[in-house]
């Protein structure tokens, strides 16, 4: 049963979500004013501007915006305390450059698929379950195996996705768009199968949490207290790789969301897990849309990549974050 502390804790970054889906639906290269957004949700059914806009446009834009930013958020914790590293992200264990190789493959074998987003998708699970499976030794994974082996695919299919793009000049300029990451020409189709993913994944993350919270506390300790720890370890890995895989799939790669948003909520809320996961998600669902309602429309700009803009906030917190963290520790 949830209790009412946990609701109140929920207020704020759920009404920040509503907020900022409003604010993106009206917002735009074509601004919309609230008397076409009210009726346009009292009447979607009508064949005007407004609603194409709205329905077709942006609403689904917006969605595939919250479901990205909650998962790599969520993913982004779900490392951070396998590792216990604050520097650990949803890519640390080669997702994103497995994600590379499987789009320039894409790319190459089947030029005219449009099926780069799918390569993408299995190209990052690829490169995780492979790091995951050569990380094994006596029926276990030791988490600082796992890093060194993601750490060195990651380099190996750098360097192949690197040569692939030398030998084809048209498939490099795509996959440098595709990763400076965007959620650009989304549409209701291709929210589907992700959003049940996604939103199914991150249910079972929440349901987790108690684990997670005695695995916090060591391995030998969590144990004692019953937990399988072998068996959350690799549960919790496929959970945070598949959210990573699907916000690769509709996003390409969009970076410090994992990094970041996981210490702004451990910052303000604490480290219990039980409480911190759902929150996360939210907040990670917050920022990729304001993120997106930037990138939208820069004033004498234009149109930018999502992942820049991502980058430009997230990147500056995160050097705060280390200073500030070596001025209370020194």
């Amino acid at each position: 049963m949830i209790s009412l502390t946990r609701v109140k804790q929920w207020f704020l970054p759920v009404a920040l979500l509503i907020l900022a889906l409003v604010l993106g639906l009206g917002y735009g290269p074509v601004d919309l004013s609230w008397r076409q957004l009210l009726t346009s949700i009292e009447a979607p059914g009508l064949p005007t501007t407004s609603n194409v806009i709205i329905w077709d446009i942006r609403l689904p834009r917006l969605i595939a915006a919250a479901l990205v930013g909650g998962s790599l958020a969520l993913a982004g914790a779900i490392m951070q305390a396998l590792f216990k590293n604050p520097l650990a992200d949803p890519y640390i264990i080669g997702a994103s450059s497995g994600a590379g190789f499987g789009a320039v493959m894409v790319s190459l074998l089947w030029p005219a698929s449009q099926a780069l987003s799918l390569g993408a998708f299995l190209g990052s699970l690829g490169a995780v379950f492979a790091a995951y499976f050569l990380a094994q030794g006596q029926g276990r994974v030791h988490m600082l195996t796992l890093i060194l082996i993601g750490y060195a695919l990651s380099l190996v299919l750098g360097a192949f996705t690197t040569f692939a793009m030398l030998a084809d000049r048209q498939t490099m300029s795509q996959i440098f768009a595709w990763e400076l990451g965007g959620i650009h020409g989304i549409g209701w189709h291709h929210l589907v199968w992700p959003s049940v993913i996604m939103t199914g994944s991150a249910i079972l993350v929440f349901a987790t949490a108690p684990e997670l919270n005695a695995y916090y506390l060591g391995e030998e300790q969590a144990h004692y207290l019953g937990v399988n720890v072998v068996f959350t370890q690799s549960w919790l890995l496929i959970l945070a790789s598949l959210l990573t895989a699907m916000a690769v799939y509709l996003a390409g790669l969009i970076g410090f969301v994992g990094l970041v948003i996981p210490h702004i909520v451990r910052r303000l809320y604490g480290s219990d897990h039980t409480a911190m996961l759902p929150l996360v998600f939210f907040i990670g669902a917050v920022f990729l849309v304001g993120a997106d309602i930037i990138a939208e429309h820069v004033p004498s700009v234009g149109t930018v990549p999502l992942g820049l803009v991502s980058a430009a906030i997230g990147g500056p917190y995160f050097i705060y974050l280390l200073i500030h963290t070596r001025a209370v520790n020194s």
